[in-house]
């Protein structure tokens, strides 16, 4: 199967092995660019189908619409609370999109209650808004990080209030 030429380093193209060979690759190649184009085509379909939902049912819900687009509008707060985090993650070198549970826990790790509400709501609404779905705030370390920032802003007004 090696050519007499190259002293047995090339293939012999001119073989039947190589050929059938070569001729099996050039179709899963082949199979695969019809795949991939299928796959796409199916892409396309879909879009087009949700457009026309969306271009349906908008109409009907107009204030529905407007009223939700407000409340996911990201404040520049959140944009700021975010930029505090993404500087974080990249110190540790870890991920902020999508944020793992654990780099939010210890971005929420210090700060009164009030911060670490703000803080805990501005990276949900960021993952929200860029259609993640899964919010690493949902996660029980998080929660449990923000109900113990509550507990303790708890109970330092109540020693306000006693003392």
């Amino acid at each position: 199967m090696t050519t007499k030429d190259s002293g047995g380093l090339l293939p012999d193209f001119e073989s039947e092995p190589f050929i059938r060979w070569w001729n099996e690759a050039d179709k899963r190649e082949e199979q695969q660019r019809r795949e991939v184009a299928d796959e796409e085509a199916r892409e396309a379909d879909l879009q087009r189908l949700y457009d026309a939902i969306d271009a349906n049912l908008s109409p009907h819900l107009k204030a529905e619409l407007a009223a939700e687009n407000e409340t996911a509008r990201v404040t520049p707060k959140q944009k700021a609370d975010f930029a505090a985090f993404r500087t974080l993650c990249t110190k540790w070198g870890m991920p902020y999109l999508p944020a793992r549970p654990q780099a939010v826990a210890i971005f929420l790790a210090e700060g009164d209650a009030d911060t670490v509400s703000r803080r805990c709501k501005s990276i949900s609404v960021i993952h929200r808004a860029i259609g993640e779905s899964v919010d690493p705030t949902e996660d029980v370390l998080v929660r449990a990080i923000v109900r113990q920032a509550r507990n303790e802003a708890k109970v330092n007004s109540n020693q306000e209030k006693a003392g």
